[in-house]
């Protein structure tokens, strides 16, 4: 096995897995169906790389594929209209801009972009995606990043793309498509979730949306980092998100059995919970959540070619 981002072969396994017993969990949690395909494939294995820090499951087949995020936008969390890493974002682009998002979802990143007076196209892959955001008026293109490079001559300030690199199975040819696609010195912003705040409150990696088919990869800062070596990026700065009312719950009661497991203390699952932890609950929601790093880490990169 190979690094996903250095190419080299001094890589850990951390873990393995069975697809069937993957997909039994999808269903059993979540009544989602993760297809054949996914069930069949056997094992699925957790690699981490000691030079970047990226961590990341195999094989490439893994990934989901517009049956299952078709399934997961059934639910109303899933595509949010008002995500605290737009404005994080476009608080960092210059004005006016030509952007470029990947991976538009519903389109509500570029209604926001455009109501900023920015230039915005998009890419989606999810033909019912490129449907609704074509409905909104926005120029957007079904291609890869390395088709679309090959097919126009546009070159913009800035491609964002939010929660979206932790879904493909190749981020580095995912971010060298980006790259041909960026005038020199413009920017790539990224979100990811932020897998630094992950090990705290899921140290087992049990969650069923932290890995395949749905994530491939896990991101953090120092992935980020390493890729300035890698890549002609410059890593300008890095935001977190405050941690968000609607991921108190899971996120104290989380970390506090993580607390317990590290210290050796086995307890039941129903002495810790978001019912018995609510009294720590209220007090983060009266603010002191605030000062907690929450799911969501946004990046600000610059193209420098050499």
């Amino acid at each position: 096995m190979i690094s996903i981002l250095t190419g080299q072969d001094n890589v850990r396994l951390l873990a393995r897995h069975t697809s069937h017993e993957i997909s039994e969990e999808w269903k059993k949690q979540l009544l989602i169906d993760v297809g054949d395909d996914f069930r069949n494939l056997g094992p699925i294995e957790y690699w981490e790389c000691p030079i970047t820090n990226i961590r990341w499951y195999t094989p490439e087949e893994a990934a989901g594929g517009c049956e299952l995020y078709a399934q997961l936008e059934n639910f109303d969390w899933y595509y949010m209209s008002d995500k605290w890493e737009f404005s994080a974002a476009l608080s960092l682009l210059p004005f006016p801009a030509s952007i470029l998002e990947v991976g538009v979802g519903e389109g509500h990143f570029l209604q926001s972009a455009r109501e900023h007076k920015h230039t915005v196209q998009g890419v989606e892959l999810n033909p019912k995606g490129a449907k609704r955001a074509r409905r909104l008026g926005f120029q957007v293109y079904e291609l890869s990043l390395d088709d679309l490079s090959k097919q126009t001559n546009e070159r913009f300030d800035a491609i964002c793309s939010f929660q979206v690199l932790e879904h493909v199975p190749n981020p580095y040819k995912f971010l060298e498509g980006m790259i041909s696609l960026l005038k020199p010195g413009g920017k790539m912003i990224l979100s990811v979730p932020n897998s630094a705040v992950m090990r705290k409150i899921d140290p087992q990696n049990i969650g069923l949306l932290n890995q395949p088919p749905h994530h491939m990869s896990h991101w953090d800062e120092s992935v980020f980092r390493a890729l300035e070596e890698l890549l002609p990026l410059k890593v300008k700065s890095v935001h977190r998100e405050p941690l968000a009312s609607y991921h108190v719950a899971g996120v104290v009661t989380g970390y506090l059995r993580n607390i317990f497991f590290q210290q050796g203390i086995t307890i039941p699952r129903f002495l810790v919970n978001r019912y018995t932890t609510l009294p720590i609950q209220w007090l983060m929601l009266l603010g002191v959540r605030n000062f907690f790093p929450g799911h969501t880490l946004l990046v600000e990169l610059e193209y420098q070619p050499n």
